[in-house]
């Protein structure tokens, strides 16, 4: 059994280890095709745009939606209504904030 000084000395990474790709033409073809790039290449894509927060914000509930993460269709639906709300709660709070500026 370790101590708490020996534990609180270990650190941990939440980074993931990098893992370079030996320079082989087929392992590179096979991990363009997988799901993993294909997502992060079009959320590349998306990004390098400069997409407003909202647009972010939406595209993340629709990935997540798209993955099944919200658990069922009644979930996804309650998330997508929360993020409206939010979003109509800063837009709205950036135009109080804007018109008591403008005074």
């Amino acid at each position: 059994m370790q101590d708490s000084q020996t534990i609180k000395s270990e650190e941990v990474s939440s980074e993931p280890p990098i893992v370079k790709i030996k320079q082989d033409n087929n392992k590179i073809q096979k991990v363009r095709k997988r799901a993993s790039y294909l997502l992060f290449q079009e959320l590349y894509d998306f990004l390098k745009n400069a997409p407003d927060i909202a647009d972010i914000l939406k595209k993340i509930f629709n990935i997540l939606d798209s993955k099944r993460s919200f658990g069922s269709r009644r979930n996804a639906e309650c998330a997508f209504e929360s993020l409206d709300l939010l979003l109509d709660d800063k837009s709205l709070a950036n135009e109080l904030s804007n018109s008591t500026k403008s005074r």
